[in-house]
C-alpha cells in the first residue's frame, strides 16, 4: 500500500506542475502535495477512487449536448407537412403508423404521396442525425434520400444532398412545406393504394389505383381491377353519357364532396349484383361520367375509404 500511495503522490505531483506551468503567477511554484493516505484500508481507498471517476464521468455528461433518446424525432418535424401536390408526414418511433408499414418499433417512419387524396405513394424508415434527414425508402425504385433540413417561420425546407430519384427530389424541394394539424389518413386505406396512375384516351380522365391494377378500355365501359379475369372484387368501371349500371336497385346510403371543384355523388346500395354497388356521378366539360365501386365487403361503409380515395385523384386531360 505505501508504495502505491508513493506513486500516486509522485504521478498527483507531477501532474500539478504541468498543469501550472503555463499559468504560472510570478514566480510562485505549485507546492507537493502530500496526500496522507497510509492509514486507509483498501477498501476504502477503493470506495474514494471510485466516487472520484462518477463525479469527473457526471461532469463529462453535463458538459455533453443534449441527444435525443435513440428512434426518436425532434417534436417540431413530427406530423404532417403539406406542400401542394406532396405530402410528407413524419412518424416518430413506436407510432402505429410505423409498424402498419412493417418497419416495427425501433425507429421512426416517413410517408409521401398526395396532399389531394392523402394516400402515400412512397414510404420507409427515417433517421435523424442533426441537421440531416435521411429517408431509406422501402420500395426498390425509392431507394435512400439525404437532405439538410431547417425550419423557416414554422415551415420546414428541405434541400437535397443525395438523392438519385428525381421525382422525390421534386416532390421534397420544389417548395417549403407547412404544417398541417388535421385528420390522419382515413383508416381503411391500404398503404400505396392510389399510387399508379392509370388513363383512358377515349374518355379523357386519369385515375390513380393500386399498383397492381390494370384498365380494360374493349368494352362499352373501361374497367380497372387488379384481375385480369375480371371475377375478383373490388373492380371499378367507367362509362360516359351511359346508363345507371345500378337501375333497379334498392339505395342504401348516400355522401358528396367536391373534387377539383366538381361536385361528385356518390350513391350506394347492397345485394345488387355484388356484396354492395357504390356510383359516383358527376358532370365534367359537358360529359357525364358515372364511376362505379363493385366491392366484397358485407358493410359497405369499409370500403367508403378506399372508394373515396381513388374518386380524389381524378384528373381529366380534355
Amino acid at each position: 500500500m505505501t508504495d502505491f500511495v508513493t506513486r500516486l503522490e509522485d504521478e498527483l505531483h507531477s501532474a500539478a506542475l504541468r498543469q501550472e506551468r503555463p499559468g504560472r503567477f510570478g514566480a510562485a511554484t505549485m507546492p507537493r502535495v502530500r496526500i496522507a493516505l497510509g492509514a486507509v484500508p483498501t477498501a476504502a481507498l477503493a470506495m474514494v477512487l471510485l466516487a472520484l471517476a462518477v463525479a469527473v464521468s457526471a461532469l463529462l455528461l453535463s458538459m455533453s449536448p443534449p441527444q435525443h433518446a435513440a428512434g426518436e424525432l425532434p417534436a417540431t418535424l413530427r406530423g404532417v407537412w403539406h406542400a401542394p401536390p406532396s405530402e410528407l408526414r413524419l412518424y416518430n418511433a413506436g407510432s402505429t403508423r410505423c409498424v402498419d408499414l412493417g418497419l416495427g418499433r425501433s425507429a421512426p417512419c416517413y410517408t409521401l404521396g398526395d396532399s389531394g387524396s392523402h394516400v402515400a405513394t412512397e414510404w420507409g424508415g427515417v433517421s435523424l442525425a442533426g441537421d440531416t434527414l435521411t429517408l431509406n425508402g422501402r420500395q426498390s425504385a425509392a431507394g435512400t434520400g439525404i437532405y439538410r433540413w431547417r425550419l423557416e417561420a414554422g415551415g420546414l425546407r428541405l434541400i437535397k444532398v443525395k438523392d438519385r430519384n428525381a421525382d422525390r427530389v421534386t416532390a421534397l424541394t420544389a417548395m417549403p412545406f407547412t404544417s398541417v394539424h388535421g385528420p390522419e389518413t382515413p383508416r381503411g386505406v391500404p398503404v400505396g393504394w392510389a399510387s399508379r396512375v392509370l388513363t383512358s384516351a377515349r374518355f379523357g380522365y386519369s385515375l390513380r389505383v393500386p399498383h397492381y391494377w390494370s384498365i380494360d378500355t374493349r368494352g362499352p365501359a373501361d374497367l380497372l381491377s387488379g384481375d385480369e379475369t375480371r371475377h375478383a372484387l373490388p373492380e371499378v368501371s367507367v362509362t360516359v353519357d351511359g346508363v345507371s349500371e345500378s337501375s333497379g336497385c334498392a339505395p342504401y346510403d348516400s355522401r358528396r364532396f367536391l373534387v377539383g371543384g366538381m361536385t361528385i355523388r356518390v350513391s350506394v346500395y347492397r345485394n345488387c349484383g355484388a356484396p354492395h354497388v357504390e356510383s359516383a356521378s358527376f358532370v365534367h366539360d359537358g360529359r357525364a361520367y358515372r364511376i362505379t365501386w363493385r366491392g366484397k365487403a358485407s358493410q359497405p361503409e369499409n370500403d367508403y375509404p378506399r372508394f373515396d380515395a381513388l374518386l380524389k385523384t381524378l384528373t381529366f386531360s380534355r
